[in-house]
């Protein structure tokens, strides 16, 4: 029998290349041990990364619809918080207007159109709401400011009601300056797009829109009821009671009117923030599927690296005996 055996110090190198790859895959358990993920993915998927490339990308793909989501969100929560705002305002001025209106006392009639001036700041102010830089009610233009402030519209206003005597010309001339196409409101008082704001995309093949602007004709009709109050305020039918309380009358009537289609106006809004929550709910669902199928191909088992780590180290354990043992074989001690 022949029998086969390698020299010193080709001994002490395999010795050495045993050490350093029972090293390495000590080095890469423990690494997979404490990452939680597997040290090779390549192995991990067999060379075949199209199924984790696929994964990886609905994963980023469902982060941007997440982002997506949020700006939705914010976009219309904050023409909720808006209209909610407005349709307040509204409520409450109108029943101070039909009681000035009513009593037909000129101190109650002033006070109560003044407030109203204020108002009409304030509701204007709404229209012109921004979230994140971008205007909400502007269409597509989200760049431009919604509306001019109310004392620049009314400077139009005060101009197209100029030497009229009578609230029914009054009002009529109030309802061409926000209702002419090609003038009035159109030209100086609405500062936005014609178009609505471009759609959100917020799932795969889903968008939603912002279709409220501030040219809407419901938005025009609250400022209608809001700019006839003004009017008294700015001195419109100066020392004419009784027309002056017309006017306020008219403008409640108008403010009533509108403040239901205000709330239809939401409720399109509301529509749309369901669809947004609804895509939440399927993207969240859908990325925890990914996350799962993911952690499937690159998740490191811990109880099976564990007990590799055990293994490894007590092969290395062993190794580093036999070493010793070798190296401390002498010739001469057989020689005696």
């Amino acid at each position: 029998m022949t029998n086969l055996s390698i020299g010193d110090l080709a001994n002490t190198f395999q010795l050495r290349r045993f050490t350093s790859e029972s090293k390495s895959e000590l080095a890469r358990l423990a690494k997979e041990l404490t990452t939680g993920l597997k040290a090779d993915l390549g192995a991990a998927v067999a060379g075949d990364f199209g199924p984790f490339a696929g994964i990886e990308r609905s994963l980023r793909a469902n982060e941007a619809y997440k982002t997506a989501n949020n700006e939705a969100t914010s976009m219309f929560a904050g023409a909720q918080i808006a209209l909610e705002s407005v349709q307040s305002i509204t409520r409450d001025l109108s029943p101070a207007l039909l009681t000035a209106a009513s009593a037909r006392d000129r101190t109650l009639v002033t006070t109560t159109a003044v407030d109203a001036r204020q108002k009409f700041d304030a509701v204007v102010s709404r229209f012109n709401t921004q979230i994140a830089d971008r205007a909400v009610f502007s269409g597509s233009a989200t760049d431009a400011t919604a509306l001019a402030s109310a004392p620049e519209m009314m400077v139009g206003i005060l101009a197209s009601v100029s030497g009229l005597t009578s609230a029914d010309d009054i009002e009529a001339a109030v309802d061409t300056w926000f209702d002419d196409p090609g003038g009035g409101f159109a030209a100086s008082g609405y500062g936005g797009a014609s178009t609505d704001m471009g759609p959100m995309i917020v799932a795969e093949g889903e968008t939603v829109e912002m279709t409220v602007r501030a040219d809407d004709q419901v938005v025009r009709d609250t400022l209608k009821g809001f700019a006839l109050a003004t009017l008294v305020a700015e001195g419109i039918l100066d020392g004419d009671v009784e027309g002056q309380a017309d006017l306020l009358e008219r403008a409640a009537m108008r403010l009533v009117a509108a403040d239901g289609d205000v709330t239809t106006l939401r409720a399109s809004i509301g529509t749309a923030e369901q669809r947004v929550e609804e895509a939440q709910a399927r993207n969240a669902a859908q990325a925890s599927a990914y996350e799962l199928a993911r952690g499937e191909l690159v998740n490191a088992d811990p109880y099976e690296t564990a007990t590799m780590l055990e293994s490894v180290y007590a092969q290395i354990e062993t190794l580093y005996t036999v070493t010793a043992r070798l190296s401390a074989l002498r010739f001469s001690d057989y020689m005696r």
